[in-house]
């Protein structure tokens, strides 16, 4: 396979892109520390979105981070266009040896200036719009996305991109959310569950009435526990930001006397800082799933049509529960209460609690 770069090479550029979600970019982090372990000295950047680039805070792997700005954040089209032509123009100055495609997006990329494009082939694309090194996935094999990562940087000669989810709680953030938890009583002493209501697609929605008897039933087995109620706020007719703000107001006013503490977080660097104060977390297929293994947290996670094998939880403990319909609606609360016991089973927590 050609190389932009032979292995000897002590400081190769090398910029990997993934514009995409939250989760996406959280299973990137392997690749990036084992591409930072292969060559110390090279520089590495990420092109992120505006959506997903807190996910790479702290992260000491990486050496720059470029910022592509997404449609629903930019204020009007022309500040869009002149934006994404600035950015365009700064990478380009940067000259990288090596665009790693981690989520395909071959016709941007190659505005970008670099010797060589490497990532998997790009389906809705001819033979000639390609990248320059198609790396092959075997036919028919579920990999996760941390093993699809991994076979990018095989591809560079890089064999040990197979490690743990890195996400990194910046201390401000914890302090600050965890003193507005502590006004609404909120015990840093206590074990506290994180329990994450929101999803986007509807097959991955569990009822806010099983979120509300799951709460009161564990809460009386567990009178010790406190729980962190998480939602993506905002309204959920929003037709940009669809948020949960009236789901999460029923459920805390359905609990209210149980020890139920809301959460909603805007930024991702607002989520990763909260979930670091859990003990365990439970949600469905989605960002916070991996922000949560990135974190070292035990999980119980809620999959409807979604892939296991691409996307279960990575190199943390986990239950995952999928009903035979595919709709998380379907799982029963005796079921989710039946998993969280067999969480509590497994061996201890494996939280990281890497603050920065």
């Amino acid at each position: 396979m050609p190389s932009a770069f032979s292995a000897n090479h002590g400081s190769p550029r090398i910029l990997v892109t993934r514009r995409d979600n939250i989760g996406d970019l959280v299973c990137t982090t392997p690749l990036l520390a084992a591409l930072r372990r292969r060559w110390p000295q090279a520089f590495l950047a990420v092109l992120a979105s505006s959506y997903n680039q807190d996910v790479l805070l702290g992260n000491r792997d990486v050496d720059r981070v470029y910022v592509f700005p997404k449609r629903q954040q930019a204020r009007g089209k022309l500040a869009l266009l002149w934006s994404r032509w600035q950015l365009v123009r700064e990478i380009r100055r940067q000259r990288f040896d090596v665009i790693v495609l981690a989520n395909g997006g071959w016709r941007y990329a190659r505005q970008l200036g670099a010797r060589q494009l490497l990532g998997f082939r790009e389906r809705d694309n001819p033979p000639d719009r390609q990248p320059d090194v198609v790396v092959p996935l075997a036919a028919g094999a579920a990999l996760h996305e941390v093993e699809k990562m991994a076979a990018l940087g095989h591809a560079l000669g890089v064999t040990d991109a197979l490690g743990p989810l890195c996400v990194y709680p910046r201390a401000e953030e914890v302090a600050r959310r965890r003193e507005e938890l502590r006004r609404s009583g909120f015990d840093p002493q206590r074990p506290a569950v994180a329990i994450h209501i929101s999803s986007r697609r509807p097959q991955q929605r569990w009822p806010e009435q099983h979120f509300i008897e799951f709460i009161r039933h564990l809460a009386q087995e567990r009178p010790a526990l406190q729980f962190l109620l998480f939602w993506s706020p905002g309204a959920e007719n929003d037709p940009l930001h669809p948020g949960d703000d009236a789901r999460a107001a029923r459920i805390l006013a359905a609990t209210r006397g149980l020890a139920v503490h809301p959460c909603p977080t805007t930024r991702v660097a607002e989520l990763i800082a909260a979930l670091s104060l859990a003990e365990r977390v439970i949600c469905a297929d989605g960002g916070a799933l991996h922000v949560a293994a990135g974190l070292g947290k035990p999980i119980l996670c809620f999959f409807g049509d979604s892939i296991v094998a691409e996307w279960r939880p990575w190199g943390a403990p986990y239950v995952l529960l999928q009903a035979a319909s595919r709709k998380v609606a379907d799982l029963s609360v005796a079921e989710v209460l039946a998993g969280f016991r067999r969480l509590e089973g497994q061996s201890g927590t494996a939280d990281k609690s890497r603050e920065t």
